[in-house]
Formats: C-alpha cells, structure tokens, sequence
C-alpha cells in the first residue's frame, strides 16, 4: 500500500508539471509584450526544453542528498515561484528567466526524479510505475490547455498563471505529506559503490541515445504540427482540432500501456518494434489515403501512442541494462537526445513545409529516423541479461 500512494503522489507531481506543454496558449497575448515576435516568443518554450533536459541530466546529484517529502516541496516551490514571477512578467526578457529558467529547471528536476522514485518503490513492477508517471505528464499536458483557455477568458495570461502556480504549490504540497507518510526513500548510485561502465555498456549508451533520439525527433515533427497536417490535407479547422486531440489521447495511452506490457516483454523488444509501428503510422501520412480523415486520424494515433509508449519505456529499458542504482545518471544523459529532438524535430518539419508548401518531406524524413532508432536498438545489446553488478 505505502508504494502504491508513493506512485501516485509522483504521478500527481508529474501531471501538474506537464503542464509546460501547454505553452502555446500563452503566445498570442504574449506576442504584444514590446519587441515581441512568434520567434522571440518561441523562445521562451525552447529555454524552458533546453533547462529541462539540463536539469534532468545533472539532477541525479541532487537526488539522493534530500528526502523524498523535501524534494517534493523543493519541486512545487520553485515551479510555483517561477509561475508567479511569470504572471508578473512585463518584458520577453523577464520571462526568459521566469518560465525558461525557473520553471523549466523545476520541470525537469521534478520529473526526472519522480520517475526513478516511482521505479524504486516497486521494482517487481517497475515498467507499470515507470510508465504510470510519464503517462500522467502527459494527461497534464493534455487537460490543462482546456483549464488555461478557460482562465485566459476571463482574465488572461496572468490569471492563468497565478492559478497555475497555486495548484502546483498545492499539489505538491499534498504529495509531499503522502511520500512522507509512506516513508518514501530514495537509494542513489552516489551512495554504493561506483564501478566504471564496461566497453559494451558505454556502446550500449551511445545507441540508447541515438534510438532515443531519432524516434522521438520522428514522433515530435508530427506532433507539433498535427494541426497543421491536418489542414493541408484539406480537413476542416473543427477536425484538425480532433487531429491534435487525437494524437494526445494516443499519446497519454501509450503511456499507460507501455509500462504494463514493459513488465511482461523485453523493453529492448518493445523499443525496436514501436518505431516501425509510428513508420507504418507515418507512411499512413504520406499515401494519398491519408487524405481520407478515417485514415488520418487512424496515423495520427498511431504515432502518438509509438511516442507515448517510447518515452515510458526508455527509462524502464535503462534500468533493465545498467541497474536501478545507476540509471537516473545514464537516463540523464540518454535523456539529452529527447531536448535536442524538442529543439530541432517540430523546427524542421516547419522550415520544410515552409520551403516545398507540403508535409511530405518531412514525414519521410521522420520515418527514416524511426528506422535509425529500430537499427539502433537492434545493435545496443544483445539480450537484457549484461546489466552491471550493483
């Protein structure tokens, strides 16, 4: 029982911290701040990535030097603060550091270390734990744009923002005591001993990262621009709204499954088959069927949940190949592949549109990268069986 209210005070913290996906509500009032422009403005999410992935990598130091209940209130006070300095905000420059900085590093901080947290509490069942909290960030990152536009109506970005802070600080206030009651611990690699990662485990790394990489790059040029697809393919404004609601249902369901069948099946496995599964979704993109909305929505699914599922199962198939101990270290740096695919996958696919007028360039682009990421697996280990001596 004490880890199950464990898992769910960190899937309560990871779902209020997903909310940093919901950015884009925020750019049109945004857009009138002095200087402001769709790029400038664009800005701010990508400082927020960037501090993200970095807090994610180097958080693991910090991890095990606070207890649990600690963490959780460090968390939700420095997200809220930075939410709070956000509403506040007059200039692009303020809020650069606001959300971009504080926000974002609260983000990545809280994630990164729910995630093991959860991992730890029941190791007999770590994929479901694993997958339970990527998934709720992901519900987080589909609900609260609904909550935000609702605010912003009636008070805009600043009232939004406020509300925001309070149910941050609030949430985490609440999970902080439900950690403490379960007597939640947290046991870092920092506090055993610390063998060096053998050839195979540092070539093991490398093609976690690249597969890492290349699917969610794949999964992210079309998620950010899901809308957009839809529309050049002739659908209306009201189901191209589907399109994007859709391909976050996909999303949150991926996460919820990966991790019960991570549980039961090689997560290697799983990794190698879900980027053909989100190629086949992809291709379903490029024929002229796609242009059919049954068969849109059909692959647009289908690449939400590869992406939703692979996200979930990552974290699982480190812990399976370098153990519990040291994977918030080696998912940390796995985990960089997923900041640059932030930066760059919804970029790209945008200035290729741009150039050529159509998606298909970049849909192709995204599928041969899902087929980089199946190679890449295929290569890192071969069988889940080398793990480092804890």
């Amino acid at each position: 029982m004490q880890n199950k209210v464990t898992i769910a005070a960190s899937a309560a913290l990871s779902a209020v911290l997903g909310s940093i996906h919901a950015f884009s509500v925020f750019i049109p009032q945004w857009e009138g701040l002095p200087g402001a422009g769709r790029a400038s403005v664009s800005l701010i999410y990508s400082i927020a990535l960037v501090t993200l992935t970095i807090a994610v990598l180097f958080g693991y130091r910090l991890y095990w030097r606070v207890p649990p209940a600690t963490m959780f209130l460090l968390v939700g006070a420095i997200a809220s603060f930075g939410l709070v300095l956000t509403a506040t905000g007059t200039s692009l420059y303020s809020l650069y550091f606001s959300y971009g900085l504080v926000f974002g590093c609260a983000n990545g901080l809280g994630y990164g270390y729910v995630l093991q947290l959860a991992g730890q509490a029941t190791p007999s069942q770590r994929g479901l734990a694993m997958g339970l909290v990527t998934a709720f960030y992901a519900v987080g990152a589909t609900i609260s744009p609904l909550f935000f536009v609702f605010l912003i109506g009636h008070g805009g970005n600043t009232l939004a923002l406020k509300w925001a802070s309070l149910i941050v600080l609030l949430v985490s206030l609440v999970a902080a005591v439900f950690v403490h009651c379960a007597k939640a611990s947290y046991v870092s690699e920092s506090q055993v001993a610390n063998d060096a990662l053998t050839a195979l485990l540092k070539r093991a790394r490398l093609l976690l990262w690249v597969g890492y990489g290349c699917a969610v790059t794949a999964g992210l040029m079309i998620i950010g621009h899901a809308y957009s697809i839809a529309t050049s393919m002739g659908l209306s404004e009201s189901y191209a709204t589907r399109a994007t609601m859709i391909v976050a249902f996909g999303n949150m369901l991926g996460g919820f499954s990966a991790g019960y069948y991570a549980d039961r099946l090689s997560s290697l496995l799983l990794l190698r088959w879900l980027p053909l599964f989100s190629a086949l979704g992809l291709l379903l993109l490029v024929m002229p069927l796609a242009f059919e909305g049954i068969v849109l929505f059909i692959a647009l699914a289908l690449v939400g949940y590869c992406y939703g599922a692979i996200i979930a199962i990552y974290p699982v198939a480190v812990v399976d190949i370098f153990g519990s101990l040291s994977a918030p270290r080696i998912y940390g740096q796995i985990f960089t592949a997923w900041g640059l695919a932030g930066l760059f996958g919804p970029w790209v696919s945008g200035w290729l549109f741009d150039q050529t007028g159509v998606y298909t360039v970049a849909l192709l682009i995204a599928v041969l990268l899902s087929g980089i990421s199946n190679v890449a697996l295929r290569y890192s280990l071969p069988s889940q069986g080398l793990t480092r001596t804890e």
